[in-house]
């Protein structure tokens, strides 16, 4: 009899009856090479927790606090430049990014209306006329709130996960064995 996959719902195409396509001896044996796949997701998850404790995350101004502002110069302006400019201003935390063509991310400590105002007077007195397209800033309480609640939305997801599982699983022997 030939190794092959037979379904009545494939008769009308004779050339499927008898296709070897699929043989036993083709499909992989998950099972039996359970430990060399839980190997290789712990390699895995390995590399990436020693990539988080190197590099960490650089979370978002809406979880660090701070300023954010985009403008847009007329005339050509290095990244290198507009860091030189923001370190001899006192901002040498700035993050600058290029965003387009003349155009400048900024993202500095928390901006009063009077530091930034002074900011671009100082941008437009070294690289010429500028148009500030975006600002907005957030406080450290408000980051602070926004953190707390991501937190507790990731945590209320967990449990929410475990809880269907287990549910789900409700028939079997041990139901929040599989949840975990």
């Amino acid at each position: 009899a030939p190794s092959c996959v037979y379904s009545p719902a494939l008769a009308w195409d004779k050339r499927l009856r008898y296709s070897e396509s699929i043989r036993e001896k083709e499909m992989t044996d998950i099972v039996g090479k359970r430990f060399w796949f839980f190997i290789a997701s712990g390699v895995v998850i390995l590399f990436c927790i020693i990539s988080l404790a190197n590099f960490g995350l650089k979370p978002g101004i809406e979880l660090s606090s701070g300023s954010m502002l985009t403008v847009n110069f007329e005339q050509t302006v290095t990244e290198a430049d507009l860091k030189q400019e923001l370190a001899s201003l006192g901002y040498t935390r700035a993050i600058v990014q290029r965003t387009g063509e003349g155009n400048f991310l900024i993202r500095t400590s928390e901006l009063t209306g009077e530091a930034k105002t002074a900011l671009e007077d100082a941008l437009r007195a070294k690289f010429g006329p500028i148009t500030e397209s975006e600002f907005y800033s957030v406080s450290p309480m408000i980051a602070a709130e926004t953190a707390r609640n991501a937190g507790i939305a990731i945590a209320v997801a967990a449990v929410g996960i475990l809880l269907y599982i287990t549910w789900a699983f409700r028939k079997m022997p041990n139901p929040f064995r599989y949840g975990t």
